[in-house]
């Protein structure tokens, strides 16, 4: 099912941020040069949030221990060792969804 994450211009240009969707999960929502794409919000390295992070439109950097990620797919960069988890994204009237395979607590 889609799920409401927030409207297109919460998320700044060329900037990334964390959003909870539905209270049960949260979702980073990341702007490449007016692409979105949405994934995980902490890094898989040690669940520091990404938000916290820089990307420069084509590699997401986690500023704890410099693990970095492909914005547009999420495979890990250099000396990370596992990449992000994604969810499909699509935009309505200027509001961005994610796609939820089932209920997500936690």
């Amino acid at each position: 099912m889609w799920k409401t994450v927030c409207r297109r211009d919460e998320v700044p240009d060329n900037g990334m941020k964390e959003f909870s969707v539905d209270g049960a999960f949260k979702v980073l929502v990341v702007n490449a040069g007016g692409e979105y794409f949405a994934y995980q919000a902490q890094c898989p390295h040690e669940s520091v949030p990404l938000e916290q992070g820089i990307h420069d439109g084509s590699v997401l950097t986690c500023l704890e221990h410099l693990w970095q990620f492909d914005v547009r797919t999420g495979a890990p960069l250099g000396d990370a060792e596992a990449g992000l988890s994604g969810y499909r994204l699509k935009e309505e009237g200027g509001v961005l969804q994610v796609w939820v395979e089932a209920p997500v607590t936690g």
